[in-house]
């Protein structure tokens, strides 16, 4: 719970460095990033102690059950996709980044609060 409350604390703190960009150049696309910043941090921090009600998914980082195993093979077609498609018409590693950094944020944020929520918690 610690590691998901930090990174979306990291999220929201990433946006104030989308936020300062919008004030100088004033794109709108900006405001779209900072928006995906912000539902990736509200995900992290707006979550409740799991109650696997609908199976467990996980045991540990490895998926035990056919959606465990979509989650991920999801989020990595979505990543390759957005890494694709945002990396057309970028000039330097920094565009590449600043562009999809929000996008991952998010997946980042689904992953990580689908895997906490749906974890097999072993008592040692």
């Amino acid at each position: 719970m610690l590691l998901l409350r930090a990174l979306g604390g990291a999220f929201l703190v990433l946006s104030l460095y989308y936020a300062r960009f919008f004030a100088l150049r004033q794109e709108p696309t900006t405001l779209l990033q900072m928006v995906t910043l912000w539902c990736a941090a509200g995900w992290l921090l707006l979550a409740v102690e799991p109650s696997v009600r609908g199976g467990v998914w996980f045991h540990g980082w490895l998926p035990v059950n056919w959606r465990g195993w979509a989650v991920f093979l999801g989020a990595a077609v979505v990543a390759a996709l957005v890494f694709v498609v945002l990396d057309r018409d970028s000039h330097s590693v920094s565009d590449t980044l600043n562009r999809i950094a929000p996008t991952y944020a998010l997946v980042v944020a689904l992953v990580l609060r689908l895997r906490y929520e749906r974890t097999l918690i072993t008592m040692l």
